[in-house]
């Protein structure tokens, strides 16, 4: 049985996967083979967000990142 908040407990890359997997097989579904496309630009914007998230916060205390 899984647990609800196993899917916090996995690194960023790990749920940007598995949010890309999911995003781009509804937008397959709807849009075609450019939802796929649109999914990936999709991840990569989220991962880019994460990233300079993480760069501020270890900006503001450098001790914790």
């Amino acid at each position: 049985m899984i647990q609800t908040h196993s899917l916090r407990e996995q690194p960023a890359v790990v749920r940007s996967m598995i949010g890309f997997v999911v995003i781009a097989a509804l937008l397959c579904l709807f849009l075609g083979p450019i939802g796929i496309l649109y999914a990936l630009g999709f991840e990569v914007l989220v991962l880019l967000i994460y990233l300079l998230a993480s760069a501020f916060a270890a900006l503001l205390d450098p001790d914790v990142y």
